[in-house]
């Protein structure tokens, strides 16, 4: 199967990858307004067509932080990060899916660390407002080093 983009999609597990321009690389010191970042991504054509929005506040080396909207009902597909990763629930509420048991439900206040190769899907049951952060330690002992690795399709 083919998608629009003439890309080939995504297998369950793999790590999903952004077609969304990088964001500059950061600052020493940021410091970011989530509420104030949270409405512009309501207001998005990605938001309207497809019930979710994102954008990446932070962009370190080994770090990102990046703000998601999800409107109800919104299913993220399972997949999994390299790294360890956490998602913090800002309002709203979603239930997480683990392959290893029970449905997790987060609302606004809640984080949800999880460690890397973890499959993961979550749903919306509530427009939603999320907080990921994802960090990159360089190092996998069971994959070789980003720069030796073959590059796939997505």
């Amino acid at each position: 199967m083919v998608t629009p983009a003439g890309k080939t999609p995504r297998r369950g597990g793999e790590v999903a990858k952004s077609p969304l321009p990088m964001k500059p690389p950061a600052e020493p010191l940021e410091l970011i307004d989530l509420e104030s970042e949270t409405a512009p991504l309501r207001e998005t054509r990605a938001w309207r067509l497809h019930g979710q929005s994102a954008k990446t506040l932070v962009k370190h080396e080994h770090f990102r932080l990046v703000l998601i909207a999800m409107k109800r009902g919104r299913h993220c597909r399972e997949h999994t990060a390299e790294e360890s990763v956490s998602v913090q629930t800002l309002d709203g509420h979603v239930e997480v899916h683990l392959a290893s048991g029970d449905p997790i439900e987060l609302v606004a206040g809640q984080v949800l660390a999880l460690a890397p190769a973890v499959a993961h899907d979550f749903k919306a049951l509530e427009d939603s407002t999320l907080l990921l952060t994802m960090a990159w330690t360089g190092h996998r002992p069971d994959r070789p080093p980003r720069a030796t690795r073959r590059a796939t399709a997505h």
